[in-house]
């Protein structure tokens, strides 16, 4: 395995900073869906570095946010799920809520989301030449369920707006989330991902007597003849193989498939597929700020899903106090502004919610920024992605970009690697 930085992990690394901090590409949610991720940590041995918090889904509305409720507070809704079969459970769970709903609106849901929560696949796929907006109204679903309970799950899924993101993107991910009892049930790790997750894997893989090499980014990919003969670092090195999986984020992909191959259409989407940006900010303050713990949904901000992982996980060493990861976006615009200004506006909008999350309390804040993340999930994006196959007989394709019928995710990523390998496996006649 050839890893491109000098930290392994890719989207999911962390790193400690020069005051010992740790700092992490993403907020990364464990849900109880994903299936492949789960069997994976099972197969290390890792099972229990999951640590599972209650099946509940937060939603906080800073104060103004909506003319149904008055005040000047924060208003925060728990979406608790009832002890029945799925997606009866995420049906009583929203048939309980008190201000993102009224009763109609929790009919029009029911009404409006029965092809997704009956399992309806092939409807979600349907729906890729619609964005989310187009599709919510169509069905007959209010403007004030649009604005409040999905605006922040499109950009906690993609880091893409609502009325930007393919309904199909959306639609998928909540039927697969009604798929199961536990499915939309958060964990997080018992630590950062390079200790808790990372590590263990690159240990699983060299103790069966596999490389991992660091700091060795692929430049190109050497061909001979009709083949991939192997791969050419960034710094000139050369690695031979029977069979080479190219497992780099889409816009690396690009660059490194030779144009002939981008025309073919089993991988014509891989040159053609846009990503999103993101932010990832971390914030340490030297009190509680809040006594919730598990992912927050907050619509009218720039904090769509963040979490408090100095109460939820005693890995991040911030024992009694208040660390918060939170999932700046969308961050299109604010990626040309620089950090003590998207600080600011983080901050303004923490106060919001947290009205102890002052300036006074916050000890240190630092945000990690990826300019090209997930791929962008806009209309017409999911017919794009490319499956594992290529059109050269020992190369294949994995990442959360590549179609295996899920978003863009740990899991998504879990599954493209499975994919590419058993068609690797295939190809050169090997069973492991």
């Amino acid at each position: 395995m050839l890893e491109k930085r000098h930290i392994p992990g890719g989207k999911l690394s962390s790193w400690r900073d020069r005051d010992g901090d740790w700092l992490e590409s993403g907020l990364h949610s464990f849900f109880g869906g994903y299936a492949n991720v789960h069997a994976l940590l099972a197969d290390v041995g890792i099972s229990h570095h999951v640590l599972w918090q209650p099946h509940t889904l937060t939603w906080g509305f800073p104060p103004g946010f909506s003319p149904r409720w008055g005040g000047t507070d924060p208003v925060f809704e728990e979406f608790h799920f009832v002890d029945l079969p799925a997606p009866f459970n995420g049906v009583g769970a929203v048939l309980n809520g008190k201000y993102v709903f009224n009763t109609l609106e929790k009919l029009l849901f029911a009404k409006g989301t029965l092809p997704v929560l009956l399992g309806d696949h092939a409807y979600a796929e349907r729906q890729d030449d619609l964005t989310y907006v187009q599709w919510h109204r169509k069905r007959g679903m209010s403007e004030h369920m649009l604005r409040t309970f999905f605006a922040p799950m499109s950009l906690a899924l993609n880091f893409t707006p609502i009325d930007k993101i393919s309904a199909e993107a959306m639609l998928r991910v909540m039927a697969y989330f009604a798929s199961s009892k536990n499915a939309s049930r958060a964990g997080f790790l018992n630590g950062p991902p390079s200790e808790s997750f990372v590590k263990p894997l690159v240990d699983h893989v060299r103790s069966r007597g596999q490389d991992v090499e660091m700091s060795a980014g692929a430049g190109e990919l050497i061909f001979e003849d009709d083949r991939v003969a192997g791969v050419r670092t960034l710094d000139g090195r050369e690695y031979r193989a029977a069979a080479t999986i190219l497992a780099v984020p889409v816009h690396d992909a690009a660059k490194l498939l030779p144009a002939e191959m981008l025309r073919d259409p089993l991988v014509h989407g891989v040159g053609k597929l846009t990503s999103s940006p993101i932010i990832n900010a971390h914030l340490w303050f030297d009190i509680k700020i809040s006594k919730l713990s598990n992912l927050i949904f907050a619509p009218g901000t720039i904090l769509p899903v963040h979490a408090d992982l100095g109460q939820a996980s005693s890995g991040y060493e911030w024992p009694d106090r208040s660390f918060v990861e939170v999932c700046v976006a969308p961050a299109d615009d604010l990626m040309r502004l620089d950090d003590e200004a998207v600080i600011d506006r983080v901050m303004r909008d923490m106060q919001r919610l947290y009205p102890t999350a002052t300036r006074e309390h916050l000890v240190k804040a630092k945000l990690v920024r990826i300019p090209k993340s997930v791929y962008r999930a806009s209309p017409g994006a999911e017919r794009l992605r490319p499956g594992a196959r290529t059109p050269t007989r020992n190369l294949f394709l994995a990442g959360c970009y590549t179609n295996h019928r899920f978003p863009a995710s740990i899991e998504g990523a879990v599954r493209s690697a499975k994919a590419a390998v058993e068609r690797a496996v295939e190809q050169i006649g090997v069973r492991t």
